[in-house]
């Protein structure tokens, strides 16, 4: 998941045929993939309606089907909701051991369809946004996603950046050192906390405290930016195998220890640490008996991967930070009427029990 920031696009809704997209010219769309993939006698859009980010649309083309994002009616900065950003990605990766999507072709002339979009393959299993498969009831099935999350994140930490040549475009595939990135998200968090003109209780000290205690840079790899149990793709059936990972439009050469902290920020041992959170943002069922811990994750990336996580404490409550200050961006999109994703709204209370949550890890001394 990531945030939304600036000023509008000026897109305009232009619903096409069907109605499938309220903000996307469905009728460009079908114009800039037939010219590319050919003409099809049967073609669809159909809304996506998971996610909190970008619009996403399945796309049924013939025999084939395909994903189609776009970015939200506001604007983005430059390392978030660009799904253009996230095809680079996609392209560089496309080739590699790793479980992506294939990307198909991409439109960056927004006069096209009213605004940027990109198409990849669709791939064929199920996001465990709010719960497990009936399937994956068993000790041995729920230990198996665990450990799937954590070899896949080494898998994706391991990968030779020279070989990727990921770092080549530094506007496009860079992350900032952590000092800087701190500050970025603290000055992000407190202009949405303007713009929805609410306090948000502890924030300031949650930002002060990340900033007093940035730690020495890890030797950097591939990073995801938002590697959680939202953002993969799991066969339908037992044994769980995870056959893809999604949303890439934050994945850059960075400190693994960051995806690492958001993986297990999000991954709940009780149903208190999840309180208050949405099942958008909180899928619950990892508290259910079988699922490792956050320490067996751990434990499992640092045996794969040779690297000591270390300064848990800053880098888990840096992850809960940086998530409070997107869901506060979706909550400005809600406040302002640019969206009215069901889930926006219920983030008012979202915010700040992650900022809670934040302030939990830095003062009980808690690590793992």
């Amino acid at each position: 998941m990531t945030d939304g920031d600036g000023d509008t696009t000026g897109a305009k809704p232009n619903p096409g045929a069907g109605g499938a997209s309220r903000y996307l010219d469905t009728q460009g769309v079908y114009r800039y993939v037939a010219d590319r993939l050919g003409r099809a006698s049967d073609w669809a859009l159909s809304p996506h309606a998971a996610g909190l980010g970008n619009e996403t649309l399945f796309l049924v083309w013939d025999h084939r089907q395909f994903v189609l994002r776009r970015p939200p009616l506001d604007g983005a900065p430059a390392d978030a909701h660009d799904p253009l950003r996230e095809y680079r990605a996609l392209v560089a990766l496309d080739g590699t051991d790793l479980p992506t999507p294939r990307p198909v072709l991409a439109c960056g002339d927004a006069s096209v369809a009213g605004a940027p979009f990109t198409v990849v393959e669709r791939l064929d299993g199920d996001v465990l946004r709010h719960g497990e498969p009936v399937s994956y009831a068993a000790s041995d099935h729920r230990h198996r996603v665990g450990a799937e999350m954590v070899d896949t994140l080494a898998a994706i930490h391991g990968q030779d950046l020279d070989a990727l040549d990921v770092d080549g475009d530094e506007s496009a595939l860079s992350h900032p050192p952590l000092a800087e990135r701190v500050a970025t998200w603290r000055d992000r968090f407190a202009r949405y906390r303007a713009a929805t003109d609410r306090p948000v209780p502890g924030a300031g000290d949650v930002a002060e405290w990340l900033a007093a205690n940035v730690p020495d840079p890890a030797e950097p790899t591939l990073v995801h930016g938002d590697f959680t149990l939202a953002n993969v793709v799991f066969t339908r059936a037992a044994p769980p195998d995870l056959v893809g990972v999604l949303d890439w439009e934050r994945a850059g050469v960075g400190d693994p220890r960051l995806d690492l902290a958001r993986l297990l920020v999000t991954w709940f041992e009780t149903e208190d640490e999840r309180a208050g959170l949405p099942y958008d943002l909180a899928p619950g069922f990892t508290t259910r008996d079988g699922y490792p811990s956050r320490a067996d994750l751990r434990d499992r990336y640092e045996e794969a991967t040779g690297r000591t996580y270390d300064h848990d404490r800053f880098f888990r409550a840096f992850a809960c930070f940086e998530l409070a200050a997107v869901c506060e961006a979706y909550y400005r999109r809600h406040c302002h009427n640019v969206s009215d994703h069901p889930s926006f709204a219920a983030l008012d209370e979202a915010v700040p029990r992650l900022v809670e949550r934040a302030q939990e890890i830095i003062e009980s001394d808690e690590s793992i």
